[in-house]
């Protein structure tokens, strides 16, 4: 099964195509604000580079979350628009699923902007439990903390093609923010 993913959640896009046992993939830093530019003009460099055609993509998968508030919308959006384009199916993947790929008992950390962190403990790359951790907390998990083991976009292939062939597929694409946004948080406190 041909399947598109991505990645909007941080300061890198990464974009991933798995076609016939094969992996096709860019990643690019674009900072904070370069996903909605980029993202469409890369999936064109890594679908032509496959020879294959947004048509023949079957499922798609993005990372919902947490990251990038914005970026979480933007990928969720586009694999959103592709999958009802092409009727594909969906796959939702965390930022601590890929953190974690690969690994045994580990304490994936999402920076939160502002000396917070998103946290999760995984297992074998399944999060097992998360939450947000505030600057100054001091009682964060004893796991040791990680980073990727390999690429991004590697873990993201990886954990893409495990949930393609256990059949780990959505009705939606969801976001996973963790935490209301800041604009929210601070229209409560009118």
């Amino acid at each position: 099964m041909n399947c598109l993913a991505i990645d909007t959640t941080n300061t890198k896009l990464t974009v991933v195509l798995l076609k016939d046992d094969k992996i096709y993939h860019r990643e690019i830093e674009v900072g904070k604000s370069g996903h909605s530019r980029l993202l469409m003009p890369t999936v064109d460099e890594v679908l032509k580079e496959a020879d294959a055609d947004i048509s023949a993509v079957e499922a798609v998968a993005a990372v919902v979350g947490p990251g990038s508030f914005t970026g979480i919308r933007i990928g969720v959006s586009a694999m959103t628009a592709i999958a009802f384009a092409n009727n594909a199916k969906r796959i939702s993947v965390t930022s601590f699923e890929v953190i974690s790929y690969n690994c045994a008992n580990v304490l994936a950390a999402v920076d939160a902007g502002h000396g917070n962190l998103y946290c999760a403990e995984c297992e074998n790359g399944e999060v097992k439990s998360a939450r947000f951790i505030s600057d100054g907390e001091n009682n964060i998990p004893s796991l040791a903390m990680t980073k990727p083991v390999c690429d991004n976009w590697l873990a993201l292939a990886g954990v893409v093609r495990k949930k393609l062939e256990n059949g780990c597929f959505q009705d939606i694409l969801s976001p996973f923010y963790m935490r209301k946004s800041q604009a929210e948080r601070e229209k409560d406190e009118i």
